[in-house]
């Protein structure tokens, strides 16, 4: 089950961003395509900050509609919500300890933790991720004509290649 990351949903919902026509491409597929795909209420909250954030944005998305772009990807019944379990703790933990773990990789950290425990896979653009040793991830746009072509992913996850 594919769990996408912050800047994935962020580059999908901007559509001022260069990276917006793919990423929405991406999203798009993978909550209309059938399977379960998995989705973190912490990774929302996170897309809510970042969207509405005028520092950020010189016309930021209102708050009503980050959050009902954030209810429309957790509505499908094929959406699973990927929240911290009973493992999660000693695993967030470990990664921390393993990677001196500060500022933003601490976030990082708890999110690959919450993957790792939920046996997900991690969409993501950052490749920060590539440290955390026993995390399944992968760039949405690998394989893509244009797109993060170094970074192979398996074919049931290249929606765009007809021969697949």
């Amino acid at each position: 089950m594919i769990v996408p990351d912050v800047n994935v949903l962020v580059y999908a919902h901007r559509a001022d961003m260069t990276e917006h026509s793919p990423y929405r491409e991406w999203l798009d597929w993978l909550v209309n395509s059938g399977p379960a795909y998995g989705m973190s209420e912490m990774v929302l909250s996170s897309f809510v900050r970042i969207v509405t954030n005028r520092r950020i944005y010189s016309k930021p998305t209102e708050n009503h509609e980050a959050l009902a772009s954030a209810a429309r990807l957790l509505a499908p019944p094929q959406c699973v919500p990927v929240r911290p379990g009973p493992g999660h703790w000693e695993i967030f933990e470990d990664l921390c300890k393993r990677h001196a773990a500060r500022s933003k990789l601490v976030a990082d950290a708890y999110l690959a933790a919450i993957v790792m425990e939920a046996g997900c896979d991690l969409a993501t653009a950052d490749r920060d991720f590539a440290r955390f040793e026993g995390l399944r991830w992968h760039h949405p746009l690998a394989g893509r004509p244009g797109g993060a072509g170094d970074v192979v992913m398996e074919p049931r996850r290249r929606p765009w290649l007809t021969s697949d």
